[in-house]
């Protein structure tokens, strides 16, 4: 396969690229900073400010994954980061369509990033890809639906287009997990508010699996969730967390603690979102990673 990736480097992109590097497909990395080709990983630069954007019109790619965006866990959530976060989403992807639009070949698939936090804090709903959803009215989902509205525009160009809607993913080397792990490492673990909020996770290796599970069943489009098939509530993952690292987990840190300290941000350990992958189990996708226990004891093997 060819494969037209935006944020290639980052968490997701990595794992990715790398998985596609071992399967020998041509992949082509749109980024920001200067990179050496290498082997079957191709490096285009892009959004460098001269506002100029790649000809790729006569290239034929197979699929285009978007995964650009500045990171959520870093630094306050100031006004200045908001915007970034919202550039780096919604006017890149409006970038690559523009790049995508005037290929003569048109890919068959768009794979945008997205993310669970669409959907409104519960923790008694339970969320299905297959049909309607509300939708959230905090920050973060305003930012993931103008982005899903500005990708679902390929879909003028006869281009299946599937939102990868990302639940907490856990890896070693980025993403949510390391920063879990120095919390109760250090002593500061436990219950997040009540405790009761729901946390949809999902394994970095599963990710990746089910990218490529997308690009090859022609039926998956719209809104994805990339989850594993067995959330469970925060106080549940400070346990297994806990006990794994033989720290305390039943101290309970006060809600109003946590969101003096981070503000905004503190919806992504408060909000509780209960979210099922429908869609993925539909298609008979194999989850590697079930259950949260087995997923952090392969994390913690390494």
């Amino acid at each position: 396969m060819k494969i037209l990736i935006a944020g290639g480097t980052g968490f997701v992109g990595r794992h990715l690229t790398h998985d596609f590097e071992k399967t020998m497909d041509d992949v082509f990395i749109l980024t920001r900073s200067e990179q050496k080709d290498y082997a079957n990983i191709h490096f285009i630069p892009w959004l460098r400010g001269d506002n100029e954007l790649p000809d790729l019109k006569n290239e034929t790619f197979d699929a285009v994954i978007n995964l650009a965006g500045v990171s959520l866990s870093d630094g306050r959530y100031t006004d200045e980061k908001k915007r970034a976060i919202v550039s780096s989403r919604v006017e890149s992807t409006a970038a690559l369509l523009s790049i995508v639009r005037k290929m003569k070949t048109k890919p068959k698939v768009w794979i945008n990033a997205s993310a669970t936090g669409v959907y409104p804090s519960s923790k008694s709903a339970l969320y299905s890809d297959i049909g309607e959803n509300p939708i959230s009215r905090t920050f973060l989902a305003r930012t993931v639906y103008e982005w899903e509205k500005t990708a679902y525009e390929a879909e003028k160009y006869d281009i299946r287009v599937a939102f990868a809607r990302f639940g907490l993913i856990l890896g070693t080397d980025g993403g949510a997990f390391p920063i879990f792990e120095k919390v109760f490492q250090n002593f500061f673990g436990g219950r997040f508010g009540n405790g009761k909020q729901w946390y949809s996770w999902v394994h970095i290796e599963d990710v990746v699996s089910a990218i490529r599970f997308i690009i090859q069943t022609d039926n998956l489009s719209g809104p994805i969730n990339f989850v594993a098939p067995h959330p469970v509530q925060e106080k549940k993952f400070a346990e297994v967390l806990g006990k794994r690292l033989h720290r305390p987990y039943k101290t309970r840190i006060p809600k109003k603690a946590i969101k003096l300290v981070l503000g905004d941000k503190s919806a992504m350990i408060l909000d509780s979102q209960r979210v099922y992958p429908d869609k993925l189990l539909a298609n008979h996708f194999e989850f590697q990673f079930n259950t949260i226990d087995e997923a952090l004891a392969d994390l913690m093997a390494e």
